[in-house]
């Protein structure tokens, strides 16, 4: 039986194959025939390429979003078509998969992710809260009795708990994650420098000068459309230009670390002030991180080396641990 581990993201899905490592790693989107059959027309990488570009045949399709999945059909085929690419052989012995869902996910939404996997051609399917792949993707030490303090940054969810290998001690998903940047650059560039830029000049911006330093005089051209004359212009934007619609997202989630650390237990809070706090995702690659949330938390800060893997790599792990796997998963189909 294939062994897989999936982190479907918002933004991005992650695949961790045992015995391969991490095989794909692909934007989670589709461009789909706005025809009444919707049939996929391109997946990932090549569906993210023609976002701002289709025609009227075609439409683009985030089939999740902010950690929900928000359109069952598009979400099933894009599954079905990542496993496709890595040529999982599911056929003679099936496919066994854990799937990382959002800290504290509803029954109902569950109950979606299962429809959608069992569609895709998953054999047997569980279910972790994507806390606790983060924390065993990132190595941090685990046990029934060591509580520790994850943040996972992802696309669409930002997911904030102390935990141990017992479970969730306390935690919570909230529905906005790293794409959330990339809308309020987008907005940020409009007002105050009248230019319209689209999604991917955006995400460009966010991941080439991104900063939440206030010196940082990294620079890049952006170009777009004139707001007020609608001809194409080009500025040259520093760091420091887009610092305050990037640092909104980080002052938020330190809110929201803070507002979760004052409600824990004395003896939990004493152990993960010793260790410090773990982060993850694809929002913990920006420049500056570890500086920025330190002073903000008054604690040591932890970023995780493969950040925006850790939630694959340590469903890996669950997956290729029976024991674990009953301990940990929420629900088997």
């Amino acid at each position: 039986m294939e062994k897989l581990s999936i982190d479907f993201d918002t933004s991005t899905t992650n695949i961790y194959k045992v015995g391969s490592g991490l095989v794909l790693s692909e934007p989670t989107v589709a461009a789909v025939s706005t025809d009444v059959k919707h049939e996929l027309k391109a997946v990932g990488c090549d569906a993210k390429k023609l976002i701002g570009k289709t025609a009227d045949k075609t439409k683009i399709v985030f089939p999740v979003f902010e950690g929900e999945i928000v359109n069952e059909k598009v979400a099933s085929g894009l599954l079905r078509s990542f496993l496709d690419k890595i040529d999982v052989q599911g056929k003679l012995f099936g496919v066994q998969a854990v799937i990382s869902v959002p800290c504290g996910i509803s029954a109902e939404m569950l109950e979606m992710y299962e429809k959608v996997v069992k569609k895709a051609g998953i054999t047997k399917a569980s279910f972790v809260e994507a806390p606790i792949l983060s924390a065993l993707g990132q190595r941090v030490p685990l046990n029934d009795f060591s509580p520790c303090f994850i943040v996972d940054m992802a696309g669409g969810t930002t997911n904030i708990a102390a935990l141990s290998l017992d479970g969730i001690i306390a935690g919570f998903s909230v529905n906005f994650g790293s794409s959330k940047i990339s809308t309020d650059i987008i907005d940020f560039v409009a007002e105050m420098y009248g230019l319209q830029i689209g999604l991917l000049t955006a995400e460009r911006l966010k991941g080439e000068i991104a900063s939440l330093m206030d010196d940082d005089g990294l620079s890049t051209v952006v170009n777009g459309r004139d707001i007020k004359t609608g001809t194409p212009r080009a500025v040259s934007l520093k760091a420091v230009d887009i610092l305050i619609p990037v640092k909104r997202y980080y002052d938020k989630v330190a809110e929201l670390v803070m507002n979760l650390l004052v409600k824990l237990p004395p003896e939990v809070s004493a152990e993960i002030r010793g260790a410090g706090i773990y982060f993850s995702g694809t929002a913990s690659s920006v420049y500056g991180l570890e500086k920025f949330m330190s002073e903000k938390l008054g604690m040591r800060v932890n970023i995780a080396e493969n950040a925006d893997m850790a939630v694959a790599l340590g469903g890996g792990i669950v997956v290729s641990n029976p024991e674990m796997l009953k301990k940990l998963c929420i629900k088997f189909n």
